[in-house]
Protein backbone atom coordinates (compact mmCIF):
# COMPACT_ATOMS: atom_id res chain seq x y z
CA UNK A 1 0.00 0.00 0.00
CA UNK A 2 1.27 3.18 -0.78
CA UNK A 3 2.62 5.24 2.34
CA UNK A 4 0.04 8.76 2.39
CA UNK A 5 2.08 12.02 2.91
CA UNK A 6 0.26 14.94 3.80
CA UNK A 7 3.01 17.34 4.06
CA UNK A 8 2.25 19.05 0.22
CA UNK A 9 5.66 19.92 0.25
CA UNK A 10 7.31 16.21 1.14
CA UNK A 11 5.21 14.80 -1.75
CA UNK A 12 6.57 17.18 -4.43
CA UNK A 13 10.26 15.76 -3.33
CA UNK A 14 9.05 12.68 -3.76
CA UNK A 15 6.79 12.38 -7.06
CA UNK A 16 8.92 11.94 -10.20
CA UNK A 17 9.48 15.13 -12.16
CA UNK A 18 9.66 15.43 -15.94
CA UNK A 19 13.38 14.79 -15.87
CA UNK A 20 13.03 11.88 -13.55
CA UNK A 21 10.71 10.35 -16.37
CA UNK A 22 13.23 11.04 -19.24
CA UNK A 23 16.19 9.52 -17.53
CA UNK A 24 14.03 5.74 -16.44
CA UNK A 25 13.40 5.99 -20.33
CA UNK A 26 17.14 6.44 -21.13
CA UNK A 27 18.00 3.63 -18.27
CA UNK A 28 15.05 1.31 -19.89
CA UNK A 29 16.77 1.85 -23.17
CA UNK A 30 14.05 3.71 -24.94
CA UNK A 31 14.96 6.74 -26.97
CA UNK A 32 13.43 10.51 -26.28
CA UNK A 33 10.81 10.05 -29.09
CA UNK A 34 7.58 7.20 -28.60
CA UNK A 35 6.66 6.63 -32.39
CA UNK A 36 3.52 4.80 -30.96
CA UNK A 37 2.34 7.68 -28.61
CA UNK A 38 2.95 10.43 -31.83
CA UNK A 39 0.88 7.65 -34.35
CA UNK A 40 -1.82 7.46 -31.51
CA UNK A 41 -2.08 11.50 -31.29
CA UNK A 42 -2.50 11.68 -34.78
CA UNK A 43 -4.78 8.73 -35.13
CA UNK A 44 -6.78 10.56 -32.37
CA UNK A 45 -6.53 14.08 -34.34
CA UNK A 46 -8.05 12.01 -37.57
CA UNK A 47 -10.71 10.66 -35.97
CA UNK A 48 -11.85 13.69 -34.08
CA UNK A 49 -11.80 15.78 -36.85
CA UNK A 50 -13.71 13.39 -39.41
CA UNK A 51 -16.13 12.93 -36.96
CA UNK A 52 -17.46 16.63 -36.58
CA UNK A 53 -17.11 17.14 -39.76
CA UNK A 54 -19.74 14.65 -40.52
CA UNK A 55 -21.60 15.76 -37.27
CA UNK A 56 -21.50 19.40 -39.27
CA UNK A 57 -22.50 18.32 -42.49
CA UNK A 58 -25.68 16.24 -41.15
CA UNK A 59 -26.38 19.31 -39.10
CA UNK A 60 -26.16 21.79 -42.42
CA UNK A 61 -28.33 19.28 -44.25
CA UNK A 62 -30.99 19.20 -41.98
CA UNK A 63 -31.26 22.57 -40.85
CA UNK A 64 -32.52 22.84 -44.76
CA UNK A 65 -30.51 26.10 -45.36
CA UNK A 66 -31.66 27.44 -48.61
CA UNK A 67 -28.46 28.12 -51.07
CA UNK A 68 -30.31 29.39 -53.94
CA UNK A 69 -31.10 33.09 -52.42
CA UNK A 70 -27.80 33.54 -51.07
CA UNK A 71 -25.53 35.89 -52.67
CA UNK A 72 -21.72 36.40 -52.37
CA UNK A 73 -21.77 38.18 -49.66
CA UNK A 74 -23.76 35.49 -47.75
CA UNK A 75 -21.07 32.88 -48.65
CA UNK A 76 -18.88 34.74 -47.75
CA UNK A 77 -19.70 35.12 -44.24
CA UNK A 78 -20.84 31.56 -44.49
CA UNK A 79 -16.87 30.21 -45.55
CA UNK A 80 -15.96 32.86 -42.77
CA UNK A 81 -17.90 31.01 -40.02
CA UNK A 82 -17.35 27.75 -41.46
CA UNK A 83 -13.52 28.27 -41.37
CA UNK A 84 -13.80 29.17 -37.47
CA UNK A 85 -15.61 26.48 -36.77
CA UNK A 86 -13.29 24.53 -38.39
CA UNK A 87 -10.26 26.14 -36.61
CA UNK A 88 -11.95 25.35 -33.17
CA UNK A 89 -12.51 22.03 -33.83
CA UNK A 90 -8.77 21.20 -35.36
CA UNK A 91 -7.80 22.93 -31.82
CA UNK A 92 -9.97 20.77 -29.59
CA UNK A 93 -9.08 17.58 -32.17
CA UNK A 94 -4.75 18.27 -31.80
CA UNK A 95 -5.57 19.13 -28.04
CA UNK A 96 -7.11 15.92 -27.86
CA UNK A 97 -4.30 14.12 -29.67
CA UNK A 98 -1.47 15.67 -27.87
CA UNK A 99 -2.54 14.40 -24.82
CA UNK A 100 -2.85 10.89 -26.10
CA UNK A 101 0.51 10.99 -27.51
CA UNK A 102 2.01 12.92 -24.24
CA UNK A 103 0.06 10.36 -21.73
CA UNK A 104 1.64 7.16 -23.53
CA UNK A 105 5.01 8.46 -23.87
CA UNK A 106 5.37 9.15 -20.50
CA UNK A 107 8.23 11.66 -21.03
CA UNK A 108 8.57 14.89 -23.49
CA UNK A 109 4.47 15.74 -23.28
CA UNK A 110 5.11 18.80 -25.35
CA UNK A 111 7.56 17.73 -28.26
CA UNK A 112 5.28 14.35 -28.63
CA UNK A 113 2.63 16.68 -28.60
CA UNK A 114 4.06 19.17 -31.31
CA UNK A 115 4.85 15.78 -33.57
CA UNK A 116 1.64 14.79 -33.43
CA UNK A 117 0.56 17.79 -35.01
CA UNK A 118 3.24 17.79 -37.10
CA UNK A 119 2.31 14.65 -38.91
CA UNK A 120 -1.51 15.29 -38.78
CA UNK A 121 -0.48 18.37 -40.86
CA UNK A 122 1.81 16.43 -43.71
CA UNK A 123 -0.96 13.91 -43.32
CA UNK A 124 -3.74 16.33 -44.45
CA UNK A 125 -1.12 18.15 -46.99
CA UNK A 126 -0.39 14.56 -48.95
CA UNK A 127 -3.93 13.70 -48.88
CA UNK A 128 -5.16 16.57 -50.22
CA UNK A 129 -1.89 16.05 -52.73
CA UNK A 130 -3.35 12.77 -53.35
CA UNK A 131 -7.05 14.48 -53.98
CA UNK A 132 -5.40 16.91 -56.42
CA UNK A 133 -3.78 14.85 -58.46
CA UNK A 134 -6.64 12.14 -58.95
CA UNK A 135 -9.11 15.39 -59.85
CA UNK A 136 -11.20 14.80 -56.66
CA UNK A 137 -10.98 18.41 -56.09
CA UNK A 138 -12.30 19.49 -59.28
CA UNK A 139 -15.46 16.97 -58.07
CA UNK A 140 -15.45 19.17 -55.03
CA UNK A 141 -15.37 22.59 -56.86
CA UNK A 142 -18.57 21.33 -59.23
CA UNK A 143 -20.58 20.30 -56.40
CA UNK A 144 -19.99 23.91 -54.75
CA UNK A 145 -20.79 25.09 -57.79
CA UNK A 146 -24.10 23.20 -57.99
CA UNK A 147 -25.28 25.22 -54.79
CA UNK A 148 -24.46 28.30 -56.23
CA UNK A 149 -21.50 29.31 -54.06
CA UNK A 150 -18.68 31.57 -55.76
CA UNK A 151 -15.92 29.43 -56.87
CA UNK A 152 -13.66 32.34 -58.42
CA UNK A 153 -10.00 31.98 -56.70
CA UNK A 154 -10.58 35.63 -55.68
CA UNK A 155 -13.68 34.78 -53.84
CA UNK A 156 -12.45 32.56 -51.02
CA UNK A 157 -8.16 33.94 -51.38
CA UNK A 158 -8.48 35.92 -48.51
CA UNK A 159 -10.32 33.69 -46.22
CA UNK A 160 -8.76 30.77 -47.02
CA UNK A 161 -5.35 32.12 -46.46
CA UNK A 162 -6.15 33.10 -43.12
CA UNK A 163 -8.33 29.65 -42.12
CA UNK A 164 -5.24 28.18 -43.59
CA UNK A 165 -2.39 29.67 -41.24
CA UNK A 166 -5.04 29.68 -38.08
CA UNK A 167 -5.73 25.93 -38.79
CA UNK A 168 -1.85 25.07 -38.34
CA UNK A 169 -1.36 27.19 -35.64
CA UNK A 170 -4.11 25.63 -34.17
CA UNK A 171 -2.54 22.07 -34.61
CA UNK A 172 0.33 22.70 -33.49
CA UNK A 173 -0.55 25.01 -30.60
CA UNK A 174 -2.91 22.45 -29.29
CA UNK A 175 -0.96 19.32 -29.72
CA UNK A 176 2.07 20.90 -27.30
CA UNK A 177 -0.69 22.30 -24.82
CA UNK A 178 -2.24 18.31 -24.68
CA UNK A 179 0.84 16.44 -24.78
CA UNK A 180 2.14 18.74 -21.99
CA UNK A 181 -1.30 18.17 -20.21
CA UNK A 182 -1.19 14.23 -20.85
CA UNK A 183 2.57 13.92 -19.37
CA UNK A 184 1.49 15.90 -16.04
CA UNK A 185 -1.16 13.05 -15.95
CA UNK A 186 1.75 10.21 -14.27
CA UNK A 187 2.36 12.70 -12.17
CA UNK A 188 -0.54 13.88 -10.57
CA UNK A 189 -1.24 10.13 -10.04
CA UNK A 190 1.10 9.49 -7.74
CA UNK A 191 0.58 12.92 -6.31
CA UNK A 192 -2.88 11.80 -5.62
CA UNK A 193 -1.91 8.85 -4.21
CA UNK A 194 0.16 10.74 -1.42
CA UNK A 195 -2.68 12.67 -0.65
CA UNK A 196 -4.47 11.47 2.59
CA UNK A 197 -7.46 13.59 1.27
CA UNK A 198 -8.49 11.20 -1.80
CA UNK A 199 -8.89 7.65 -2.10
CA UNK A 200 -9.44 4.58 0.30
CA UNK A 201 -8.17 6.58 3.28
CA UNK A 202 -10.15 9.78 3.04
CA UNK A 203 -13.08 7.44 1.78
CA UNK A 204 -12.58 5.81 5.74
CA UNK A 205 -12.82 9.25 7.39
CA UNK A 206 -16.14 9.98 5.71
CA UNK A 207 -17.51 6.97 7.01
CA UNK A 208 -16.09 7.83 10.39
CA UNK A 209 -17.12 10.83 10.37
CA UNK A 210 -21.11 9.93 9.18
CA UNK A 211 -20.63 7.16 12.31
CA UNK A 212 -19.79 9.93 15.15
CA UNK A 213 -22.58 12.26 13.44
CA UNK A 214 -25.00 9.74 13.78
CA UNK A 215 -23.93 8.48 17.28
CA UNK A 216 -24.76 12.11 18.01
CA UNK A 217 -28.45 12.22 16.53
CA UNK A 218 -29.08 9.13 18.58
CA UNK A 219 -27.94 10.61 21.52
CA UNK A 220 -29.69 13.39 21.19
CA UNK A 221 -32.76 11.61 20.40
CA UNK A 222 -32.15 9.47 22.99
CA UNK A 223 -32.11 12.68 25.47
CA UNK A 224 -35.70 14.06 24.18
CA UNK A 225 -37.19 10.76 24.34
CA UNK A 226 -36.15 10.41 28.03
CA UNK A 227 -37.52 14.01 29.05
CA UNK A 228 -40.89 12.96 27.35
CA UNK A 229 -41.12 10.35 29.42
CA UNK A 230 -41.25 7.98 26.69
CA UNK A 231 -38.42 6.15 27.15
CA UNK A 232 -36.86 4.93 31.01
CA UNK A 233 -33.35 6.35 31.64
CA UNK A 234 -31.23 3.35 31.55
CA UNK A 235 -28.30 2.89 33.80
CA UNK A 236 -25.78 2.81 31.03
CA UNK A 237 -27.35 6.24 29.67
CA UNK A 238 -27.30 7.43 33.57
CA UNK A 239 -23.72 6.71 34.30
CA UNK A 240 -25.18 4.43 37.24
CA UNK A 241 -23.49 1.06 37.88
CA UNK A 242 -25.95 -1.37 38.10
CA UNK A 243 -26.13 -2.88 41.95
CA UNK A 244 -24.56 -6.70 42.22
CA UNK A 245 -27.32 -8.72 44.17
CA UNK A 246 -25.99 -10.15 47.24
CA UNK A 247 -26.18 -13.76 47.78
CA UNK A 248 -28.45 -15.50 49.88
CA UNK A 249 -26.51 -17.37 53.06
CA UNK A 250 -26.68 -20.99 53.09
CA UNK A 251 -28.93 -22.58 55.52
CA UNK A 252 -27.37 -23.51 58.48
CA UNK A 253 -28.90 -26.34 59.30
CA UNK A 254 -30.73 -28.92 56.40
CA UNK A 255 -33.84 -30.98 56.74
CA UNK A 256 -33.16 -34.52 57.80
CA UNK A 257 -33.33 -37.18 55.00
CA UNK A 258 -36.53 -39.07 55.28
CA UNK A 259 -35.92 -42.81 56.41
CA UNK A 260 -38.47 -44.98 54.89
CA UNK A 261 -40.99 -46.08 57.77
CA UNK A 262 -41.65 -49.42 58.45
CA UNK A 263 -45.21 -51.11 58.40
CA UNK A 264 -47.81 -50.29 60.72
CA UNK A 265 -48.62 -53.70 62.07
CA UNK A 266 -44.77 -54.75 62.53
CA UNK A 267 -44.07 -55.32 66.27
CA UNK A 268 -41.36 -54.78 68.12
CA UNK A 269 -40.50 -58.27 68.35
CA UNK A 270 -40.20 -58.69 64.49
CA UNK A 271 -37.18 -59.92 62.89
CA UNK A 272 -35.04 -58.41 59.94
CA UNK A 273 -36.18 -61.19 58.12
CA UNK A 274 -39.71 -61.33 58.74
CA UNK A 275 -39.80 -57.37 57.84
CA UNK A 276 -38.33 -57.90 54.55
CA UNK A 277 -40.80 -60.48 53.25
CA UNK A 278 -43.70 -58.58 54.34
CA UNK A 279 -42.36 -55.52 52.77
CA UNK A 280 -41.49 -57.75 49.53
CA UNK A 281 -45.13 -59.28 49.47
CA UNK A 282 -46.85 -56.04 49.96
Amino acid sequence: MTRVIEDRNERRAVVEQREDRLELAREAGLGAVSGVGVLAGVAAVLGIALLAAGIAAALVDAAGIDTAAMNDGDWRNLGVIAATVAVVVLLGASFFGGYVAGRMARRMGAVHGALAGGVTIAVLGIAFGIAHLRDATAAIVDRIEELGAPTAAGEWTGIGAVAGAAAVLAVIVGGVLGGAHGERWHQRLVDRALDPGVGPEAELVRQQRRLEKAERRLARQREKAERRGVLVPSRHSTGETPAVPATEPATAATEPAHEPTEPAHAGPGTSAAERDSRSVSL
